[in-house]
């Protein structure tokens, strides 16, 4: 009997003893917790679940936003912002579901993905913030790195025996994520911009790890000594450009015109190929451009056209026309070259 007695005290404490410890860790771990200030929410909280981008197209990106379930109640989206390295907000205006003016409303426990319109770019290879802003709660951000795709243009060529046009090589990088479409090709000089014919033709695929080489038709004789920009435009909105200074190839000049009393049915026109010119020019032809508009094209000349005129050199052309019924009118001479140069003047006709 006193043994039963002894047993059942012991079980008795051992039973106290295993509840008071139970309690005493429950009371630990609360603690720690709320040491941690592990709380859930008193205002309404969201996360980005995901940033989903393409690199065939960079003039969008998706979202997907969560509104979790320990969250108390509702969200109201109100914004998304992108924060580019530049330090730059840029606010996204178009989306789609659309966000209304007075939040788009997001349940417990749900979520939404948001397609949104941003060209992006011009931001290829950056990284850059989402933000996105909810009515009276706990907005958030999530930092992504834009895909990479990089065009260049790696060599711009110009022969000085052929002002018409140029040769220009644009590469895809072997690091960029997808392939391009290269749509056009311009020339940017003196606040102008010029689209240029090319061969072979555009539109052109170009693919990563890959160079392509067009001839490009476009007048740059009339600009040489200044400094242009050739842009490559892709479909999906990727650019590259290069600056390059035209050098000084040729100088062509009318040294004098004359027109001699005595024969009124010729004027004389004196060239002159500068020193300082690097090639020979061959003259092509002699125009000339009356105060009403009206363009003669002047066709008896001698020395005869075409005519090569070297560097340093000067040669004097007797041209046909009875110039005694414009006197005292101012003309255009044009003089134009198999090359590609011209040379104009404003002569004034004797009275």
């Amino acid at each position: 009997m006193g043994l039963n007695i002894s047993r059942i005290m012991f079980a008795a404490v051992l039973i106290a003893t295993f509840t008071v410890g139970a309690l005493l860790s429950y009371l630990w771990v609360v603690g720690y917790y709320e040491s941690l200030e592990l709380k859930s929410p008193k205002k309404p909280a969201m996360s980005i679940e995901d940033f989903i981008v393409s690199p065939e197209d960079p003039t969008f990106f998706d979202i997907s936003i969560l509104n979790p379930s320990f969250s108390p109640n509702e969200v109201k989206i109100i914004g998304i912002s992108i924060l580019t390295e530049d330090r730059l907000i840029h606010e996204i205006t178009t989306t789609s579901p659309k966000i209304p003016s007075g939040g788009y409303v997001l349940e417990v426990g749900t979520s939404e993905t948001f397609k949104c319109s941003w060209n992006w770019a011009k931001y290829t290879g950056q990284s850059a913030t989402v933000i996105v802003f909810v009515k009276d709660g706990s907005g958030g951000t999530l930092s992504v790195m834009l895909p990479l795709v990089e065009i260049k243009i790696t060599s711009l060529t110009f022969d000085p025996e052929n002002g018409r046009h140029f040769n220009v090589t644009i590469e895809n990088s072997d690091k960029s994520a997808a392939g391009v479409n290269l749509v056009n090709i311009k020339v940017i000089v003196d606040n102008s911009s010029n689209n240029v014919e090319t061969s072979p033709q555009l539109p052109a695929r170009l693919e990563p790890a890959n160079s392509t080489s067009f001839l490009c038709e476009w007048s740059w004789a009339a600009h040489q000594n200044k400094t242009i920009k050739v842009v490559a435009e892709t479909s999906q909105g990727f650019i590259a450009e290069k600056t390059h200074s035209i050098p000084l190839y040729a100088i062509l000049s009318v040294e004098d015109v004359e027109f001699d009393p005595v024969n009124i049915d010729h004027i004389s026109i004196t060239l002159l190929n500068s020193e300082k010119s690097l090639i020979s020019l061959n003259v092509t032809g002699i125009e000339l451009t009356l105060e009403n508009g009206t363009a003669i094209a002047l066709t008896k000349i001698e020395p005869a056209l075409p005519c090569i005129i070297n560097v340093n050199e000067r040669i004097t052309f007797m041209c046909e026309w009875n110039w005694t019924a414009h006197r005292g009118e101012e003309i255009m001479i044009t003089v134009l070259t198999e090359q590609g140069y011209k040379m104009r003047g404003i002569y004034k006709v004797p009275s």
